[in-house]
């Protein structure tokens, strides 16, 4: 019995920050840590599809690493967007041209 591929992680981001990865500025997401961004959902090797919203442009990425962060640790504006969460996960996508690159 075959399974079905698996799906892209979908990832809405806002304006500036979706256009920080367009222009390669950006290479790591951080989200709060738990049932939807944790090591089983954002699997090294898993594809992912950045969506400006939920209904802008989209351009695809891989999944290049996953660091789970104590609050403390992450960086300012992880904690401005996430100031409740005590653990922040930080995913790092890669271009898909780049995959002999994924950790």
């Amino acid at each position: 019995m075959s399974t079905a591929p698996e799906k892209n992680l979908f990832i809405p981001l806002r304006h500036y920050w979706f256009w920080a990865f367009d222009t390669h500025s950006k290479d790591t997401e951080y989200r709060a840590y738990g049932p939807r961004w944790n090591e089983r959902t954002c699997r090294v090797g898993r594809r992912a599809t950045l969506s400006l919203g939920y209904s802008g442009p989209r351009m695809e990425r891989v999944i290049s690493s996953f660091r789970v962060l104590d609050w403390s640790d992450a960086p300012p504006e992880a904690q401005d967007i996430y100031p409740l969460a005590t653990h922040i996960a930080a995913i790092g996508l890669a271009t898909l041209p780049d995959l002999e690159n994924v950790e």
